[in-house]
């Protein structure tokens, strides 16, 4: 039993290290980050996109950019943000794009 605990945890531990989207914070995490392709143009229409992470051992979802736009009818992107949400391992990411 001793093995398989040390096991899981250097399993996780490496699984957590490994992907710079988990290091805002095991416990709770609240973050935008800029995601890119800002302009100055005006944005008309606004899309979204979730993912979900269940203690960093299984993901659902599309958080795409692509499927941003796609959600919000968008065919020139002008700037896209990524916001990721953690309490005690359950994560959700949501990147918004905007544009026309």
């Amino acid at each position: 039993m001793k093995k398989l605990l040390i096991t899981l945890a250097v399993l996780i531990f490496g699984a957590t290290c490994a992907n710079a989207e988990f290091l805002g914070g095991f416990i709770y995490n609240g973050m935008t980050t800029p995601g890119g392709g800002y302009t100055t143009a005006p944005a008309y229409k606004q899309g979204t996109a979730t993912c979900k992470n269940v203690l960093f051992i299984v993901s659902v979802g599309d958080c795409s950019v692509r499927t941003a736009m796609k959600n919000g009818g968008i065919k020139t992107l002008a700037g896209y943000d990524v916001k990721r949400e953690n309490i005690i391992g359950f994560q959700t990411i949501t990147v918004k794009a905007w544009g026309n």
